[in-house]
């Protein structure tokens, strides 16, 4: 299974990093960004809003695995069951 990406409201340590860009896009992040709301953050945003889909589908396949494994255990309830239920049938039978 592969490694589970980081949620996207957990608290995740920064790592410094180096990315090359086209002045026209520094210039722009230079005009959306201001006090408060640093190039690094409009960034982190933008890296957060493209990988949401891939996040989402990660949080879906966990919620899908629980779904199986609780079916699975009920699965396995429901076949004691029927064994129980068999095996009483059979002494019954027995007895008469």
């Amino acid at each position: 299974m592969a490694t589970e990406p980081p949620s996207l409201f957990e608290e995740d340590k920064l790592i410094r990093t180096t990315v090359q860009i086209k002045t026209s896009q520094h210039k722009a992040l230079e005009n959306l960004s201001g006090p408060g709301k640093s190039i690094s953050a409009l960034v982190r945003t933008a890296i957060d809003e493209m990988l949401e889909p891939y996040y989402e589908q990660a949080y879906e396949n966990k919620k899908l695995e629980k779904m199986l494994d609780e079916a699975e255990s009920r699965m396995e309830k429901l076949s004691e069951g029927v064994t129980a239920i068999e095996d009483i049938f059979e002494d019954l039978k027995n007895k008469v």
